[in-house]
Parts: structure tokens; sequence; C-alpha cells
């Protein structure tokens, strides 16, 4: 009968049910009775995902990295405060402790977050502009493209002084909190092609714009137009996959 669940669907339901239950027992054993951070970081992970409990996840990510310096859960704990989840603990300021912890782990985003962190000011806590570069040079060499398309563009300069407003008004942008670094053009392309290396197309574009203009670097039309077309077929595979990614067959 059309809409009539099957036994077997009820008790294949029932078994993964049981199956969650247990593997939360277990986690939760690992964690509380025998002390194992790697338990408590999966414990953790089963509470967010699984239970949607994002404040007992919290919990736990921030005990474990705070007893055990597990860097995934420090890295976790991190995010929730970038998220402002965190309560009176969410600041950039307290984001880079748990964040190095992840980062001197190999954790490449780790690395990244805490190079934005002290690219960013705040009013108590100024911008450093090369611990910034050092932390986002790092998540580079760990394979994070988007840490290398960062640098690229920090490489560029920051030569906007103005932005239009609403109303057509010339205002001058405030970067009194922003890091910043000298002008490199070659640094910038160096750093753009790892990123498009890595499959960021936006970087892949920058890079033939560079090599289109001459900016900085030799007019090279040849390679403008090889990463160009590099640019398309990353966003054509990106395209396609979105396109099948419902498709089951």
């Amino acid at each position: 009968m059309p809409g009539k669940i099957s036994e077997e669907a009820l008790q294949e339901q029932a078994e993964r049910a049981e199956y969650v239950k247990n593997i939360g027992i277990e986690y939760r054993f690992g964690c509380y009775e025998e002390k194992r951070a790697e338990s408590c970081q999966l414990l953790g992970e089963y509470m967010e995902a699984l239970q949607q409990n994002f404040s007992a996840a919290l919990s736990i990510f921030k005990k474990n990295c705070d007893e055990h310096s597990y860097p995934k859960s420090c890295f976790k704990y991190g995010m929730y405060m970038l998220a402002g989840k965190a309560g009176d603990d969410s600041s950039l300021s307290k984001m880079i402790k748990p964040m190095k912890v992840a980062c001197d782990a190999n954790i490449p985003q780790g690395c990244r977050y805490l190079s934005l962190v002290h690219w960013n000011g705040e009013k108590d806590r100024k911008a450093d502009s090369q611990k910034a570069e050092r932390y986002m040079r790092r998540a580079c060499e760990l394979e994070d493209g988007e840490a290398c398309w960062l640098l690229s563009t920090w490489y560029m300069g920051n030569k906007e002084k103005f932005k239009t407003t609403a109303s057509g008004e010339a205002k001058e942008l405030d970067r009194s909190n922003l890091g910043q670094l000298s002008r490199d053009m070659e640094k910038s392309l160096q750093f753009a092609i790892r990123a498009c290396d890595l499959d960021i197309a936006q970087s892949c574009a920058n890079v033939s714009r560079i090599f289109k203009l001459g900016d900085g670097v030799p007019k090279d039309l040849d390679q403008a137009k090889k990463y160009a077309d590099r640019a398309k077929e990353i966003m054509d595979t990106m395209r396609s996959n979105d396109t099948n990614a419902g498709f089951t067959g």
C-alpha cells in the first residue's frame, strides 16, 4: 500500500537508532571514564551533528581544549567563538590561544583563522601584520587554497583609499585596525598561482588578469589565457557537481 512503511523499514530505523544510541554511550565512556581526549572530541561531534545540542558540544570542546589541548577541539572551540556562540568568550583576542594549538598541530584552517585574528585588530589590540603573514603562509604551506589566495591579495597592497557610498559620496576607508603588507606583485603572483593550483577559481582569474595587464610582472597573454581557461574549468566543474548533487540514479 502506497505510503505505508514496511516492517523491514521500521526494523532498519530501529537498528539505526540503537546504533546511534550505542555510539553515544561508547563516546561518553571513553571521554568521562577513560579520560581519552579523542573520545571527548568524538562526543562533541556527536552532540553537535547527531543530537543538535550545540551548547553541550561547545562545553565538551572547550573542556577538552582547556584540559588536554586537543587540537581538533581547540579549533572547534575557536570557531564557536568566531560565530559569537561562546558567550563571554566570544572575542577575537580569546581565539588566539585555541587557534594556535590547532595551527601548531598543522590544522590548516586553524592557521588561517589565527592569521586573520592577527590581521584584524581591536580597540585594545593592534593588528600584527608579521604574525598574520607568518600564519597565513603556514596555512598555505599546508595546502589551504583560501589561505594562499588571501596572502596573494595582501601582497597587492591596500591601494584603495576611498569607497563610494549609496549617495555617491566618496568616503575615506578606515584601515587603522587592519594589517598591511608592502606591495609585492611577484609574491602576489606566486601565491595566486599556488591558490589556483589548489582549485581556487577566483585566484586563477586574478593570475590571468595580472598577466594580461602586466601588473608588476611581464605581460604574457598566453599565460593570461591559460589561467582564464583554468578558472572557467574549475567553475564548470563546481556547477556540474552542484547539478549532480541530488542525483540518485
